[in-house]
Parts: structure tokens; C-alpha cells; sequence
């Protein structure tokens, strides 16, 4: 909810209290007529009630604080703009020690959809004719690795969710220093905490180098379509349409 429509919404419960409350209705639990007598009642719990709920996302309660899923294939339009996946890891690119794979996810993000368009629009413009079978092979390919790039972005933003940087770096420095043997918690859980956190970080690290690999891949099939305008015939194009398929199905392993 926006703050606009918080703002209106707690004018109108004030404005709607002070009719009721004010001599204008005058109501009062104490009124001889008991339909008057529980309107007032009810009032006086349906007015404060609905004043929280309104007020719930300026009280850090309401559903905007809640993780809730994204889906990778909602791109945006062709600039990224409206990308919830984008956005969303942008904002995770400020949390203590995942941030920066985070960071690194986003410019996976953006720079894939970019790659998309520039090879898309080469070989709409070379020797492939648009819709024939022959562009939709390659134009596929390159469709099916930017959807593994933005699943993998996915992972990445889900895991960060559920990272929590400060304890990770509290658990880190006991563990290394010793000092988790002097306090009440027990030794082996605070150690499998901690090969959580790190068994979670090694993931990120794969799950960014294998975007990297796909990305570097749609770069050298993009300097081979405006190099050499490929055809279905190309022996060179089959083969970097079959590699990249490879890379594709190896960066799904984390799914």
C-alpha cells in the first residue's frame, strides 16, 4: 500500500471515529438502547483494529516485508524495465557478505537480455529468414540460455533471502577463534550451522561462475554471427549451438 493511500485511509478512520464519538451520534456504551450501546462496542474495537491494519506496512508488519516468489520469465519490457527479478537482486546487493553475489546475479541478469536482443536482431538481419525453422533453432538456443542465466539469478536471490550475513560472520569468527567451546550452545550444531552457511556460498559461487561460462558462450556466438552472417549450413554455428546447449544443461545442476 502506498503512503498516499495510508494517509487517506487513516483520515478516514479519524474522520469517521470523532462522527461517532462525538456528540453529532454521541455513541457511548452506556446508551439505554442496546442496539446503540453495541454499536458503540464495536466501534471501539473496529476502529483501532482497522487503524493497525492499515498502518501494518509503516509498522513493519505488512506482506511487503514478506519473501515472496519470483518468477524468473516475467522479463520486463525490452529496456528491463518492471524486471522484478532485476530489482530485486539489485536491492539484495547491500546485504552483508552474499551481496556481492547478488550484485554479480544482476549483471548476469541485464547483461543476458541485452546479449538476447543483439543476437536476435543479427540474425533477423543476416542470411536467416525471422520465423523460418533454421532462426528459430538458433533464436531458441539463445532464448533457452538467457532462461537458465535469469533461473539461476532466481537461485541466487532465494538464497540470499534466507542468508543471514550477520550470523554467518558472528558463528565464523567463534568457530575460527575457538571461543564457541565457552558458551551453552552446543559445539557439533554451531559446526553444522556454519558448513550450512558455507555449503550455501560455495552453491553461489557456482551457480555465478556458470551463468559467467553461458554469458561468455552467447559473447563468442555473437561476434560469430556479426563476423560471418552464419547460415543453417554453417558447420561452425551447429557446433556453437550444440556447446552452448552443453553449458546450458550444465548450469542447471543447482535446480
Amino acid at each position: 500500500m502506498k503512503v498516499g493511500r495510508i494517509i487517506l485511509g487513516d483520515i478516514t478512520i479519524a474522520t469517521l471515529a470523532v462522527v461517532l464519538w462525538s456528540p453529532i451520534v454521541g455513541l457511548t456504551p452506556f446508551d439505554p438502547s442496546i442496539v446503540r450501546a453495541a454499536l458503540a462496542i464495536t466501534s471501539y474495537v473496529a476502529i483501532p483494529a482497522a487503524a493497525v491494519a492499515i498502518n501494518r506496512p509503516l509498522l513493519g508488519m505488512g506482506s511487503q516485508d514478506e519473501p515472496r516468489s519470483i518468477n524468473p520469465e516475467a522479463r520486463g519490457d525490452d529496456h528491463g524495465r518492471g524486471d522484478e527479478l532485476y530489482e530485486a537482486l539489485q536491492r539484495q546487493s547491500k546485504l552483508q557478505h552474499v551481496g556481492g553475489y547478488a550484485s554479480d546475479a544482476a549483471r548476469q541478469v541485464d547483461a543476458a537480455r541485452r546479449k538476447r536482443h543483439q543476437i536476435i536482431d543479427m540474425l533477423s538481419t543476416g542470411k536467416l529468414t525471422p520465423g523460418s525453422l533454421a532462426w528459430s533453432r538458433f533464436a531458441s538456443g539463445i532464448e533457452e540460455a538467457e532462461s537458465t542465466i535469469r533461473r539461476n539469478a532466481a537461485l541466487v536471490s532465494s538464497a540470499c533471502t534466507s542468508f543471514d550475513g550477520n550470523d554467518y560472520v558472528q558463528l565464523y569468527q567463534s568457530v575460527s577463534s575457538g571461543t564457541y567451546r565457552d558458551d551453552n550452545i552446543d559445539d557439533d550444531l554451531q559446526i553444522e550451522r556454519l558448513r550450512i552457511y558455507q555449503e550455501t556460498i560455495s552453491q553461489l559461487k557456482g551457480i555465478v561462475g556458470n551463468n559467467e561460462q553461458l554469458l561468455l558462450e552467447l559473447d563468442r556466438f555473437a561476434s560469430e554471427v556479426s563476423m560471418q552472417a552464419m547460415t543453417p549450413s554453417d558447420e561452425s554455428s551447429e557446433r556453437m549451438l550444440a556447446e552452448m546447449r552443453v553449458l546450458i544443461e550444465e548450469a542447471r545442476r543447482y535446480d
